[in-house]
Order: C-alpha cells, then sequence, then structure tokens
C-alpha cells in the first residue's frame, strides 16, 4: 500500500470511530499483519518455484498427491490473505 492510500485509508477509520486513536492503532495492526502474510506467502511462492524446477528438471514427482495438497492449501492461503485484503481496503 502506498503512504497516501494508507493515510487516507487511516483518516477514514478514524472518522468512523469513537475512539479515533484506537480505530488507527487497529488499522495500522490490520495492515501489518497482512503485510507480513504477504511476505510469507510469497517466500512461499519462491520455495514453490524452486521444487517445480527441481521437479521438471529431474522429470520425477515424488509423491504427487502431497505435492497436489500442499498446492490447495497455497491456493486456499491465498484466497483468505485476498478477502482480508478486500475488507481492510472496503473498511469492514
Amino acid at each position: 500500500m502506498k503512504p497516501g492510500g494508507y493515510v487516507a485509508e487511516a483518516s477514514l477509520a478514524a472518522a468512523r470511530a469513537e475512539d479515533p486513536t484506537a480505530a488507527v492503532a487497529d488499522y495500522r495492526a490490520m495492515v501489518q499483519v497482512l503485510m507480513a502474510a504477504n511476505r510469507q506467502l510469497a517466500g512461499i511462492g519462491n520455495n514453490l518455484n524452486q521444487l517445480t524446477w527441481h521437479l521438471n528438471k529431474d522429470g520425477t514427482w515424488p509423491q504427487p498427491d502431497t505435492v497436489h495438497r500442499l498446492l490447495d492449501r497455497v491456493e486456499a492461503s491465498i484466497a483468505e490473505l485476498d478477502t482480508a485484503i478486500a475488507q481492510v481496503t472496503e473498511g469492514r
């Protein structure tokens, strides 16, 4: 999120709340958690890229069911993060 967007969203959160200081602190905490989750998912994506490279290089996929379950969990995590980001940016 760009600084201007953060300031605008934090200002709106403060304007809507009975306790503006707490609202801004809550908003900041939510943004920090989402940014941390985004970094973690980026790291997972990097690991998946490396795994895919090795699997395609060797031509063998050991335990394909495990790989598919992992991918399903990553996709679910991304969907949950997308939902959380939408809720924060829409002021819910």
